[in-house]
């Protein structure tokens, strides 16, 4: 299983994040990724011009978006963007893609919400033809593209990866279809995961793709004890859900009914606890998913960055070691 970061973003300056994602290459992890939201303190836009910064400073780990939200874009544009990534990268990008679901968001570009889907199936087509073939000519009910060629090609061949963010059935049947992995977002618990998993995995056996590639983004958070990972994470991990993921509409994750307390909202969603809690749970996951990387965030609002960088450390020499020899 490849291991991931997600840095620390819109809580500090960017060189800290470019502070953190070199130390992770030093750590051994295999990727970080940049993720994408608008009107939004805690994360910041436009992943693929972050990620160019990190390739500059980086020279192994993989580069993803997680997740780039495609339909607030022209194909044409991420495609020649993400192959510049990949160029300057020597061949790093993933390209993680997503239909959004908050409607602040598509609200700020003038796009309709009810359009989120079909701007992310035709635009999903398009970028695969505009990576892989010559010159492209496409009209469609939302993009125009008249012989269009984008140049320098990415390194990777045929293309780098995409990997979709999906829930509803008709987005884990396109993800199956037309990606290469389903990027499991951090806000489902297993129990709301599980059935999507089945139909992504369905679906990728009708398209030839076996059982298809699962990754798996998590919250994570390592202390000493359970206890003290409760102490200095257990709030600020509510705080956030509630001001993000509970308050946003989603197809499957639902809110945990009455007063919400950190147990109830970590069992099966958050990775928290001592260090051997945190790999049984991160295993749990792996058993169940068949997860073939996972991607962690070790921050939010209101956790002190000392604490962070001492759960990012107990993940590195205690958790990582114990994932990779199993």
């Amino acid at each position: 299983m490849k291991i991931g970061l997600s840095p620390l973003q819109g809580q500090t300056n960017f060189d800290e994040t470019l502070r953190e994602c070199q130390r992770a290459e030093q750590a051994g992890f295999d990727s970080v990724w940049l993720g994408e939201h608008h009107n939004n303190p805690i994360l910041h836009p436009a992943p693929l011009i972050g990620l160019a910064a990190l390739a500059s400073c980086t020279s192994r780990i993989g580069l993803g978006t997680g997740v780039l939200l495609l339909p607030l874009y022209h194909p044409m544009m991420v495609a020649e963007e993400g192959a510049m990534v990949d160029r300057v990268s020597g061949g790093r990008l993933i390209l993680g893609i997503g239909a959004g679901y908050a409607p602040e968001e598509f609200a700020a570009f003038g796009i309709p919400l009810n359009e989120r889907g079909s701007r992310l199936e035709e635009g999903a087509t398009l970028l695969l033809r505009l990576w892989t073939e010559e010159r492209v000519t496409h009209h469609g009910r939302h993009y125009q593209a008249a012989d269009a060629t984008v140049t320098p090609r990415p390194v990777q061949r045929p293309r780098p990866p995409i990997w979709f963010g999906a829930w509803a059935q008709p987005a884990l049947q396109r993800a199956a279809r037309l990606g290469d992995a389903w990027f499991v977002g951090p806000s489902a618990n297993l129990a709301e995961i599980e059935p999507c998993a089945r139909i992504y995995q369905k679906a990728c056996g009708e398209n030839g793709k076996g059982e298809g590639e699962i990754a798996l983004f998590r919250y994570v958070f390592v202390a000493r004890t359970v206890e003290e990972a409760i102490t200095a994470a257990g709030g600020p991990f509510m705080q956030a859900f509630e001001r993000m993921y509970f308050r946003w509409p989603h197809p499957v994750v639902k809110r945990p009914p009455g007063q919400l307390t950190i147990e109830r909202l970590a069992q099966d969603r958050i990775i928290l606890g001592d260090p051997t809690t945190c790999v049984n749970a991160i295993r749990r996951f792996c058993d169940a998913l068949n997860v073939q990387h996972l991607v962690c965030r070790f921050s939010v609002p209101g956790i002190s960055r000392q604490a962070c960088a001492t759960s990012l450390n107990l993940f590195t020499r205690e958790v990582m070691p114990a994932l990779r020899s199993s």
